[in-house]
């Protein structure tokens, strides 16, 4: 009886044993397939986010290139100064002219030719410069101008071109000059 006892007790308590010490790996799947699923969907928001954002700097690109040839297309052949400035925003002031001094000193209004300096004394050039832009088109009644000098141009010369700007109404401009090829 006893050992008929102890063999039918140690049989139950095996069979006890081997159920307790299985794994059961179900939740474990659930849990890593519900992560499989999230960081599926994170990866597909990202990558569209990414895409928006790669669409928008081309976007901003093609404008900056298509302002820059157009800026290129109107301009007067001038050899500006190279040197590290802040860009001008393109297409901040969309039509705003353009004053170039050529290193031959012949003034320009974006391309039509104002005065041709080049035998002329500055203060003969600077008069012929003013009747002519108050007879321009393009320089009648203008506030704000861009001016684009030579660098080969003499600092007097240019500081009494400004000078003339400012007295024939043209109360803001800017200095034009091209990024060092080195950056």
């Amino acid at each position: 009886m006893g050992m008929g006892g102890a063999t039918g007790g140690g049989g139950r308590s095996r069979i006890a044993q081997g159920t307790l010490s299985e794994i059961n790996v179900t939740p474990m799947v659930d849990v890593m397939l519900v992560l499989l699923v999230i960081f599926m969907m994170a990866s597909a928001v990202e990558t569209a986010r990414i895409s928006r954002e790669a669409e928008t700097l081309r976007q901003v690109a093609s404008e900056e290139a298509a302002g820059r040839q157009a800026i290129d297309e109107n301009q007067v052949p001038v050899d500006l100064p190279k040197l590290k400035a802040d860009k001008i925003a393109v297409g901040a002031k969309p039509g705003k002219p353009v004053i170039s001094v050529d290193g031959e000193r012949k003034i320009w209004v974006d391309k039509e030719l104002l005065v041709d300096c080049k035998v002329k004394a500055t203060d003969a050039c600077l008069d012929g410069f003013e009747a002519a832009l108050q007879k321009s088109s393009k320089g009648r009644g203008l506030r704000d101008a861009h001016l684009r000098a030579d660098r080969r141009l003499e600092y007097g010369f240019v500081l009494a071109l400004m000078a003339r700007m400012r007295r024939v109404g043209i109360e803001h401009f800017g200095l034009v000059s091209e990024e060092p090829l080195g950056k």
